[in-house]
């Protein structure tokens, strides 16, 4: 037992109470020294004697039971013993209440869950020594080999000096999500595993989806953004997605026609773009026209390069998209109504031209907007897709940043690009490409991702790369750690393939019910803690940690740029001040000023 445990579980000093009731999942135990005002020390660690959230060890006969207190109170009729202004004090007999979590074999120090042996009446109760919880909480890692790659990521609230250690199998093994309300602390815990893992030849991919992970300075790290950032930097390099790795269904969620005559004719002027691409002899400036035009020529160049056309790609000139839009407006035959020539098409077809004429607006506008031109115009420079086969061959890289901050949220667009993004990887691990180097990717703000359908009931389009990397990923070696404040919002398939959790502070009761359903290792006791838990504060819950334990997360070495805006220096400094550009007085000449006496006043000025 001295080999396996790094202190003695029941050192008398540490005793705090016996058993005094044994339920399934809980014992009470009286508490004499929970109602003094204050805990003690014990060398230079604190006591709390039967605080609420502290650990204890149960004696159970050759078995030790961790378990954390859950409720302390006193008898009804001694409630008022811990009022010293209303007379002479009488002794307390405080009671409270442990729940059961986890139990230690003394013989070989194995951990297990559950309770392989209820404690009896009157087995004594101890205060959990730190060391015994970082033991605990390392049980795995200790296993997993003996000089482990570790992650320093936290500490114990209750002794700072004792520093919580995790492998990246326990941590990113099964995937991981860290949750929690605004202000909790999960960029933190981001920035900090992103960091420990850097340290250590990792891969990993941030999808930063605010631009907040920006200080992240680390050895081997490369920033990219997509979108027009207004003040570029060095630090970050601008690519691009072009449109030809996004799907026709990609293209059809951004454009968004009607189901009735402009999705047809949208799914037909794409496949007539391939086919032109692939037979150029059929196109006149790029385009297929088809009206009064023979169909033997162009059905013998779809049958020629089928598989091509039929697929999903988006390999055509999208420049040409409208126009071709407007020339699938067709008859589907020539001739007259008595004797049609199905051998051709008709002459062009002017009411479904007029049917179609907000969508060809609708893509002109999108072609020429300023934050799709990463998608639209991306001649000259890099792709993505580029960066990231660089970015996996090159043995001096280690994390890849992608901020999609400049990326507009108009028509979808960063939801679909972030799929798209997501769709690639996925196929990559498909390939075998992770296997020698396992891929880890981190989703921040994973709720603007996840669970996303585009379109109505006919023509519905699920975003879904990231859930498939959830649900098969992890036999490809492709693992995600999704972050998220709101845990109601990430579909309860892809919730319930995250093995590890590592939540921060959540005050709303339908997030904190996700996270129960979402894990077998915690019920309402444990999660009742959730809303209390202090900024940087975690409960990390998960397959290969016997217990829910809080930690508080570590300050990374490069803090995110999370906070909000300074109100008090803002609202206390007039707009003057802060306008650092002075007002040029221009001087008008004779004839301008004679022109402006004769100009007509602002309400004769037709709209």
């Amino acid at each position: 037992m001295k080999d396996s445990l790094p202190h003695y579980p029941f050192d008398p000093q540490r005793c705090m109470g016996t058993v005094c009731e044994v339920t399934p999942q809980s014992v009470k135990v009286n508490l004499p020294e929970a109602a003094t005002p204050d805990g003690q020390w014990l060398y230079g660690n604190r006591l709390g004697r039967g605080e609420v959230g502290e650990f204890v060890v149960v004696e159970s006969g050759e078995h030790a039971i961790f378990g954390r207190v859950i409720n302390v109170k006193l008898p009804e009729r001694e409630r008022l013993t811990v009022e010293p202004g209303l007379g002479k004090a009488v002794a307390a007999h405080p009671v409270g209440t442990i729940q059961l979590l986890a139990t230690v074999c003394l013989k070989n120090g194995k951990v297990s869950g559950g309770i392989a042996n209820f404690p009896r009446l009157g087995c004594r109760v101890y205060a959990a020594h730190p060391l015994l919880l970082k033991w605990l909480a390392e049980a795995k890692a200790r296993t997993a080999s003996e000089a482990p790659v570790l992650l320093d990521l936290a500490f114990l609230p209750t002794a700072s000096d004792t520093t919580v250690n995790f492998t990246p199998e326990n941590l990113f093994g099964r995937h991981c999500a860290v949750l929690g309300a605004t202000g909790g602390g999960k960029s933190w815990t981001i920035a900090r595993l992103v960091e420990q893992a850097a340290r250590h030849h990792s891969k990993i991919i941030l999808l930063d989806a605010t631009g907040e992970f920006h200080t992240l300075q680390l050895p081997g790290i490369r920033h990219v953004y997509l979108g027009p950032d207004p003040s570029p930097t060095a630090e970050a390099s601008e690519v691009v997605l072009p449109y030809s790795k996004l799907t026709e269904i990609d293209l059809t969620a951004l454009f968004k026609p009607s189901v009735q005559t402009q999705g047809p004719k949208l799914r037909g002027a794409m496949k007539s773009l391939k086919v032109v691409k692939l037979a150029p002899a059929l196109a006149t400036d790029g385009c297929f026209i088809k009206a009064n035009k023979k169909r033997q020529p162009f059905e013998d160049a779809h049958k020629q390069h089928v598989a091509v056309v039929e697929s999903l790609s988006a390999d055509f000139d999208i420049d040409k998209l409208s126009r071709q839009l407007d020339e699938e407006c067709v008859w589907p035959s020539g001739g007259t109504q008595s004797s049609p020539d199905y051998a051709s098409w008709g002459r062009a077809n002017d009411q479904e031209r007029g049917y179609c004429v907000t969508l060809i607006s609708r893509i002109e506008d999108m072609l020429q907007s300023k934050e799709l031109a990463c998608v639209f115009k991306p001649k000259g420079k890099v792709s993505l897709f580029r960066e990231l086969k660089t970015f996996l061959k090159s043995p001096d890289q280690n994390v890849l940043r992608v901020s999609l901050k400049f990326l507009g949220f108009a028509h979808n667009a960063r939801e679909i690009v972030a799929n798209a993004i997501g769709r690639h990887l996925l196929n990559l691990a498909r390939d075998g490409e992770f296997r020698q180097k396992p891929l880890f990717v981190f989703l921040d703000e994973a709720h603007q991702f996840l669970n996303k359908s585009l379109g109505d009931e006919s023509t519905k389009h699920h975003l879904d790369a990231f859930d498939l990397i959830a649900k098969e990923g992890r036999k490809f070696c492709l693992n995600i750690c999704i972050a998220t404040q709101r845990p109601r919002d990430i579909p309860d398939g892809v919730l319930s393939q995250m093995g590890t959790l590592i939540v921060h502070r959540l005050t709303n009761a339908q997030d904190r019910e996700v996270v129960e359903k979402a894990s077998g290792d915690i019920d309402r006791s444990a999660a009742a803690f959730l809303p209390t838990l202090a900024p940087g504060q975690a409960i990390v819950i998960g397959v290969d940690f016997p217990i829910p334990l809080t930690v508080q997360i570590s300050k990374p070495d490069h803090e995110p740029d999370s906070e909000g805006p300074d109100y008090q220096g803002c609202w206390s400094t007039p707009l003057e001040a802060l306008t650092t550009e002075t007002p040029v007085t221009v001087e008008s000449t004779p004839n301008e000023a004679v022109q402006s006496d004769t100009s007509p006043p602002d309400d004769d000025v037709p709209f």
